[in-house]
């Protein structure tokens, strides 16, 4: 084994501070690497988003994590506010009826955090360097390195290695505008042509009323319906106020795409006309609950253009070329956080033997 005095330490660059993105940044970091972190929004997590109205807070991407290898387990229970959800999913079909779910399936812990599942993404974070509101453009190639030019046209760098995190369109639209070897940007940009993603309009509803159904969430199995996940936020905790429900409504793709641009506006409280696909979708929530649910206090939106991957694409076999790595959940093809966290972890691993480091 080589020993920790003799291991190369390089300066590597991560674009997207992703579950990904922390994942690989906090694995190069313990290993004695300088990384540097790029996120486009305003706080870390990617999907593992919070959102917070009023007193009200939502996980309005990622509902819950799973943890199944014993890694992620430790890492789940080090971030110390980690909460384990026992209440079964159940299913639904696309003519709204509810049946009990998998029982294999519920057996298999699902963890959330106090107060949002942001916090697992805020501790993953702890301790890098992370540059918030800095979208990256391009890069440019260096001697042997490379420089990341963000969206205002500063050059930061230069780095040995980068590696890319963000959604597969993109990271290809990163390489696509970078001057880099030739070879290498056709290389990278044909491995991730193959990924696909389904969007999704994410609907929180507010009620003065709190549904106490024996699931916490229900999933649609034939893909006929307009709702694809279905959950009790309230029956998480710290989400609600007492006596309260917030339900969240994950739309399915078709759905989301026909009231896209419709559905731009953030929230909606009393005071304002709810459009009428989400008193659909309340509609729809009053049937499968089977309650005469009062009408919603308020209703958020949350567009994910880029919410779950549907295809995979070989990014770990054209990865590392020239000191390039792509790392996501587009590996698997599957829009599962765990996944994501597992495929930064790999890359992390890639860019260790690569270096040897």
């Amino acid at each position: 084994m080589q020993s920790t005095q003799n291991k190369r330490t390089i300066s590597i660059a991560i674009v997207g501070a992703g579950v990904a993105g922390l994942a690989a940044g906090r694995a190069l970091t313990q290993a004695g690497h300088t990384v540097s972190i790029f996120e486009k929004s305003r706080g870390v997590g990617g999907r593992l988003a919070t959102r917070r109205v009023g007193d009200f807070c939502i996980d309005h991407g990622a509902q819950l994590i799973k943890a199944p290898s014993a890694s992620l387990l430790a890492l789940v229970q080090e971030s110390g506010s980690a909460y384990e959800l026992n209440a079964p999913v159940w299913t639904f079909d696309g003519m709204g009826r509810v049946v009990p779910g998998d029982p294999g399936m519920n057996t298999e812990t699902k963890w959330v955090w106090q107060h949002g599942n942001n916090a697992f993404a805020q501790y993953m974070a702890q301790g890098l360097n992370v540059s918030l509101e800095r979208s990256v453009a391009a890069l440019l190639r260096v001697g042997e390195g490379y420089e990341v030019v963000d969206t205002s046209g500063e050059r930061v760098g230069p780095f040995e290695v980068v590696l890319l995190t963000a959604p597969a369109p993109q990271s290809a639209a990163v390489l696509a505008a970078s001057d880099i070897d030739p070879d290498v940007r056709s290389e990278l940009l044909a491995a991730l042509q193959p990924a696909r993603y389904r969007p999704c309009i994410s609907l929180a509803l507010a009620y003065p009323q709190r549904p106490t159904p024996p699931w916490y969430a229900l999933v649609n199995t034939d893909r006929l319906h307009p709702i694809t996940w279905l959950a009790c936020e309230h029956a998480k905790p710290g989400r609600t106020p007492e006596g309260y429900g917030l339900m969240l409504a994950q739309m399915a793709p078709a759905w989301s795409q026909t009231h896209w641009e419709a559905l731009a506006k953030e929230t909606y409280d009393q005071e304002s006309l709810i459009p009428a696909p989400v008193a659909d979708v309340h509609t729809y929530i009053c049937g499968m609950l089977d309650v005469d649910l009062e009408p919603p206090l308020w209703v958020d939106i949350h567009r994910w253009r880029y919410a779950l991957a549907d295809t995979s694409c070989g990014v770990a076999a054209s990865a590392g070329r020239a000191g390039i790595f792509v790392a996501g959940d587009m590996e698997l093809g599957q829009g599962r956080a765990h996944l994501a966290i597992s495929s930064g972890w790999a890359a992390a691993r890639r860019i260790g033997d690569a270096v040897g480091g």
